[in-house]
């Protein structure tokens, strides 16, 4: 048996249906301390709206979820982010009017004697965030004058912010270059040395096999299993997300 110090956030037997549709049947996942676990599947297989019953944007209809070893629901996305459960999403929400600071801070602006938001308290925050994870973004900067590319490197900083256990990437590479990709695995490794359980949404195979310990494959809304990364091929996975072997 392991160690269930390890296990961070288990996830049992989730089940989540929209009319019509089935999307999860009985899906299961555990995510161990200090380690990133991939969570892959075809489109539609399942594993977004697995996410959105973790972070409360969706409620369950059976299951459990547990973090830290104790039960949770949460309700709302602000709730799972003041447990400790954050999410990089792949479509960018963020206020493009505002500064990098302001959209950092957004909804949770730091008070001083209760009442007022110190900027001058924000902007301190903000550089000892972004010098920790070698993020090159001048906070003052209005977001709709940086490229995707940055913006995306600004809500994994968020997210970090929120000192979160369990971060959530969503294809994050999508709008990254290869320099970007490097330096997000660099970010991804330090906040695993923190004991930071990552979750990994990709299609990229060569990133997945480089960057996870563990892989969980999903296929029509059930979970298939999940294998340490370093016994599997990009083909072996192919073959398991889609049900058969691969011919051509």
């Amino acid at each position: 048996m392991e160690n269930n110090n390890s296990v961070l956030l288990e996830m049992k037997n989730i089940c989540k249906s929209f009319p019509g549709v089935k999307a999860l049947d009985n899906v299961s996942l555990t995510v161990k301390r200090g380690t990133v676990h991939a969570l892959m599947g075809e489109n539609g297989a399942g594993k977004s709206t697995l996410m959105k019953c973790l972070f409360g944007i969706y409620h369950k209809d059976a299951g459990t979820i547990k973090l830290d070893g104790k039960e949770v629901n949460f309700r709302s996305s602000k709730e799972a982010l003041e447990n400790g459960v954050a999410m990089v999403h792949q479509e960018l929400n963020q206020a493009l009017t505002r500064t990098v600071t302001d959209n950092l801070w957004l909804g949770r602006y730091p008070k001083v004697g209760g009442i007022m938001v110190s900027e001058a308290v924000m902007r301190k925050r903000t550089k000892e965030i972004f010098d920790e994870l070698e993020v090159k973004v001048n906070p003052s900067t209005t977001m709709s004058a940086m490229p995707v590319s940055q913006r995306q490197m600004v809500e994994i900083a968020k997210a970090v912010s929120y000192d979160a256990k369990v971060i959530v990437f969503d294809e994050p590479t999508s709008s990254l270059t290869e320099v970007e990709v490097e330096h997000l695995f660099r970010i991804i490794n330090m906040l695993k040395a923190k004991g930071c359980g990552i979750i990994y949404i990709s299609h990229k195979m060569e990133e997945i096999l480089r960057i996870s310990d563990e892989v969980t494959i999903m296929r029509d809304g059930q979970y298939i299993g999940t294998w340490e990364a370093k016994e599997l091929t990009t083909d072996m996975i192919i073959s398991r997300m889609v049900g058969r072997e691969l011919t051509n």
